[in-house]
Order: C-alpha cells, then structure tokens, then sequence
C-alpha cells in the first residue's frame, strides 16, 4: 500500500506541475500569480511524501519492489538502506526532482522579490518539474513491483556501502539542481526586460548552488581516494568531468555577476552563463545515467532512459538559447571593457575557465564521437587533461594575484606595480624560498609550488589594508566580499599544492610482501604484520595489518582490508591512511601469493599534501558560506 500512495503522489507532482505548461493560459485570470505559486508549494509537497514513501519501503526491506529488491539486502544496515533510496537511477532521479521542487517551494515563499519575476521563473521552474516527473513515471519508476516478490534483495553496491555516499549525492544535487532556478530565473529575466533588478535576486541562487556543488565535488573526490584503493584523487572519469563541468562554468557566473553587479557590464554574458552551466547539469546527468560512457560512477546503462533525457536536454537548451538570441538585444549594455581594470581581469580569468571547460568537455565526448563516427574505440585520460589544462593555471593564478588590487573601470599599470611594490619584493622572496626548498623535485612541480604561494601570499596581503600603522596601530573592519574573496583563493591554491604533490611528487611501491617483512618508504619504515578473517554484518573481510614506524619509533598500525560481500560476492579493497599535513601513507591490500601463503600482494604509496586538498575544498565552502550570508544579508 505504501507503493501505491508513493506513485499516485507521483503522479500528482506531474498532474500539478502540468500547469507550468499551460499558465499562459491562465495569465488573464486574476488567480494567475497564486496559482504558480500554490503549484510551486504542492508539487514540493507531493514529491516529498513520494520520497518518504519510497524510504519507507527501502527500511521495511519490501522486496516486491524491483528498486528495493535490486538495491537493498535485509543484511545492511539501516543507514545504509537509507543510502540505497538514491543509490541507484530510479531513487536518485527522484532525489534529483525533491531537490527541484525544494527550490521552487523556496521561491515560492520568498518575500522579497518582484513579484512577476517570481511567477514567471516558478512557470519555468515548473515546467522543469513536470519534465522530470513524465521521465521517472514513464522511464524510471522507483515504485515498480515485481512478481513474485523476491525472498531476498541483491544488495547495494558495495562501494556505496560508505559514509561517504550518505552525503555526498545529496550535496552534489543540491549544487546541480540549484542552477535549475538559475536558469529558470534568467529566462524570466529575459521575457520579463529586467535585467538590473534581476540581478540582485539571482545572486543568492548563483552562491547558494555553486557552494553546494563545490561541496558535492569535494565529498565525491574524498571518497573516490579513501574508497577505491588506486591511491589518487581525481581520475579524470567522465563522469568526474561532467561535474566539474558546471562547477567551471559557475565559477565563471560568480566573477561575471559581480561586473554585472557593479557596472552593468556583462549582463548578456550573465545571462549566458546562467543558462549553460544548467544545461552542463543537464549533460552531466545525460553522461551518468545513459550508458554511453563508462564510468565506476555511473547508474544506469538503458538507451530508453538515455534517450528521454537527451530529449529532455534539446528542449531546455532550445528554449533557453532561442529566449537568449531573441531578447538578447533588449539587455542594457555599456561600453566596452578596460582590460587594465578589475573587469578586464575577471573577463581574462572567466575565458581561461571557459577554455578549461571546453577542453574537458571535447576530452569527455570525443571517444563516444570517435566510437559513433570512426568504429574507432579510444580512452582520453589524465596524460592528455593534465598536459592540456596544466599551461592554463599559471594565467588565472597570475590573475588571482593582482586582478584583486586593480581599480573598477581604468586603472594603471605602473600605478598598480607601485602600490604593490612590497608585495612584489615579498613574491620574490618567497620564490626563492619555495625553490631553495624543493630544488631537487621535478621542475613543474616547482613552479606550480611557487604560484600557489604567490596566492596565498597575495590574498593574504590584502588583509593588511586592514591596518594602519600611523600615527598608531589601528585595524578597519574587512569587508565580508573582501574576506570571501581571498578565502575562496587561498582554498584554490592551497588545492593547486595538495593536487601537484599527489600527483607529481607521490611515490609508490607495489610488492609481494610476507609476514613480518619491512618496506621502506619516504621517512616511513612499515613492516607487514599479517592478515586475519573477519565478518561484518553484510560481509568477510581479510584484514591486514601494518605497523608503521618513523626514526624506529612505532607512531600508529594501519589495518586496510578486502571484503566480500555475501550477497553479490563482489570484492571491494579498503585502504587504510595515515594523513599528516606532510603527505598521506596509503597501504591497500592485495591478493594472496598463490606459492606462499604468508606473502600478500601489497601497495603502499606516499601521497604529499593531499590533506591540503580537503582543507583547500573547506576554504572554497567556507567562502561560498560567507557570499551567502553577505548577499542574503544585504537583499533582507
């Protein structure tokens, strides 16, 4: 019975946000305005008890449903069937349409905005929902039941049996189906001519949604590096891609909207941006759940449903540019941009990131061109992103630099070389420092090194402007956008460090390893110390363990681990960690010496400074938090 109520809930969401389609219609009538905001309230409403239905069913282990009976096992536990709700295509697209009618309910109720801007994006924030909602009960029902009802269910995808996967989808689709108000808001925009005003109520989604896919990102990167046991961060997976693609992009909006904001320049580009970095949502969900491209990340592989989305993203993109290239030339302009001012140094910034973005995009897509086009099967990997995207970070982090000491609409360049004379003397001296400490490394690595301190340094100078010496010392109130700022760039530096260590300068040592035998790596001694059997509630696990000791002192014991899981016999590795500012020791266990039963196949990899990439992903959140607050503040 609670399937039941979960799909006529359901279809009670796709019957209500029908009138997103037809409000047009209803413009003449007087109930117009409330309509498109009761519908907003309702489908929110719906879509929630639809989802609480669903885990629900997912708890109560009802394996008459084929979501449940495919995705959950009687042996997990309970958070975990909470897990498995969206850890699979029909859950997840329905956690994806929960996160899109939240949105538009908090729209709904917001009272500080014009009000036709408010109907005409929820009319469009409502059409979305209607088109999502035809595409899970048509395509991805997670209410389907099977007969006769299994005994049993599968089990959940064994690397989605971690902590980890509790949040970070949430948080990915948080960001991803933020920027569906983005967009809808920027059509609303543009049908509506109120470009100046729109900008003000655009902002808070713009931060809001970039500061939860940031987040997302982060969650899925940790992930991937604790839970996979290959030792790395970022793989370049396409579907790793088709999440930074949208995060480029709005990182794009943010600098654009401030221009926007403060000159009325840009606001086009705006616009544009606004519509694209949904549309790469959009693809992004194309890339996951078709089948097209092969991913460890990916949920689905049915052209059927890979088919309605791709028709999903052709209609949102028709309409979206056909708005843009009607009503473009409505949109006030102003003259032409100093590029020796700060918006020429946010417009250079956002083209390397558009650049960047095109290059991952063309890296993602080319293989499934080539397959289509050529019979030609190829793999793009890191080799090729690495080399391609590597040249573009020293421009932008040039740009980071000095583009925050420039004045707004002209400044000087020897002016500007003047009025940071003594933080080029400090840059200089840190590159010498940076160099005397780490000459014997790869030349790249060195230079990468050299470019995040300049950042940090950078922004942190700002902060002096804070105090003044004479005729004692006294310290002004920082700016909340100041401090956001220079945080936001201290986290992408700190990011560029923790990224070029684990990737440049990591070291790795894979062997046969027998009880009690010693591996030398970095400043770390480890001796193997064996395995031994242990039952999980859901799984067997061979556990090893490692002592690990530095300067013969025994500093802590690492127990990585493979399990097999009983009901889908699949096989996972758990690494096991010891993080330090320094760098992380990394030991994932292998198979067994089929010759020696006392020698495992073990990895053990040093990663320097990979810690600096989570806390790099903290500062950029923190940011986001603190431009949200700011903007919140100043539009209440």
């Amino acid at each position: 019975m609670i399937a039941e109520l979960g799909i006529f809930f359901l279809v009670l969401t796709l019957v209500i946000s029908s009138f997103g389609f037809i409000s047009p219609l209803l413009n003449k009538f007087s109930f117009a305005d409330l309509c498109q905001l009761n519908v907003s309230r309702l489908s929110f409403l719906f879509t929630l008890l639809s989802f609480f239905a669903l885990t629900f069913s997912f708890v109560i282990s009802d394996f008459s449903l084929s979501t449940v009976q495919k995705n959950s096992n009687s042996e997990l536990p309970l958070i975990y069937k909470i897990t498995g709700v969206w850890g699979n295509h029909e859950g997840s697209i329905l956690l994806w349409l929960l996160v899109m009618t939240f949105f538009g309910f908090i729209l709904s109720i917001q009272k500080n905005i014009n009000s036709q801007i408010q109907k005409t994006t929820l009319n469009f924030q409502n059409s979305l929902i209607f088109l999502v909602s035809s595409f899970i009960i048509f395509t991805s029902n997670p209410f389907e039941r099977s007969f006769p009802p299994a005994v049993e269910g599968a089990d959940l995808n064994p690397l989605l049996q971690d902590p980890g996967l509790i949040i970070h989808p949430p948080f990915l689709y948080l960001g991803y189906v933020g920027f569906s108000i983005v967009y809808s808001m920027s059509l609303a925009t543009l049908l509506q001519k109120k470009t100046s005003e729109f900008l003000k109520y655009l902002r808070p989604w713009i931060f809001i949604s970039w500061t939860f896919l940031t987040c997302g990102i982060g969650l899925g990167s940790w992930w991937a590096y604790y839970e996979l046991g290959w030792g790395g961060f970022w793989f370049w997976d396409p579907v790793e891609n088709a999440s930074l693609l949208p995060w480029l992009t709005g990182s794009a909006l943010l600098h654009t909207i401030v221009i926007s904001s403060k000159s009325n320049h840009l606001q086009n580009w705006t616009i544009f941006l606004s519509i694209i970095t949904f549309l790469l949502s959009l693809l992004g969900t194309f890339l996951v759940r078709s089948g097209v491209l092969v991913s460890v990340h990916a949920f689905a592989n049915d052209p059927t449903r890979g088919l309605f989305i791709l028709l999903l993203l052709l209609i949102v993109s028709a309409i979206g540019f056909f708005l843009f290239i009607r009503q473009e030339k409505s949109i006030e302009k102003q003259s032409s941009i100093n590029l020796i001012s700060r918006e020429g140094a946010i417009s250079l910034n956002n083209i390397f990131m558009l650049t960047i973005s095109f290059t991952i995009l063309l890296g993602t897509l080319y293989p499934l061109f080539s397959n289509i086009f050529f019979q030609n099967k190829i793999s793009v990997g890191a080799p090729f992103f690495n080399s391609i995207l590597s040249p573009l970070i020293f421009p932008m982090a040039i740009g980071m630099v000095f583009g925050p000491f420039l004045k707004w609409k002209k400044d000087d360049l020897f002016k500007l070389l003047d009025r940071l004379k003594i933080l080029i003397i400090l840059l200089f001296i840190i590159s010498l420092f940076v160099w005397y400490i780490s000459y014997e490394g790869p030349v790249l690595s060195i230079i990468f090194f050299v470019f995040a301190a300049f950042v940090i340094l950078s922004s942190s100078f700002e902060f002096t402007k804070a105090i003044k010496f004479k005729p004692k010392i006294t310290f002004k109130k920082i700016p909340l956008k100041r401090i956001s700022q220079s945080i936001a760039h201290i986290g992408i530096a700190l990011i560029i460090i923790g990224a070029t260590g684990t990737s440049i300068l990591k070291q790795e040592k894979i062997q046969f390893q027998d009880t009690g035998g010693i591996t030398l790596i970095k400043d770390f001694k480890i001796q193997f110390k064996g395995v031994k059997m242990l039952e999980g509630q859901n799984y067997l696990s061979q556990m090893g363990r490692f002592d690990v000791y530095k300067k013969d002192v025994l500093i802590t014991s690492l127990f990585p681990e493979k399990r097999k899981y009983n009901s889908s016999r699949q096989i996972t590795t758990e690494a096991a960690i010891y993080s330090t500012l320094l760098g992380d020791l990394y030991i994932a266990i292998g198979d067994q010496n089929e010759l020696n039963e006392n020698s495992w196949t073990t990895r053990i990899w040093f990663n320097p400074f990979t810690s600096w990439i989570w806390i790099g992903v903290f500062f950029l959140v923190f940011s986001g938090l603190i431009s949200v607050i700011r903007t919140l503040k100043k539009e209440s």
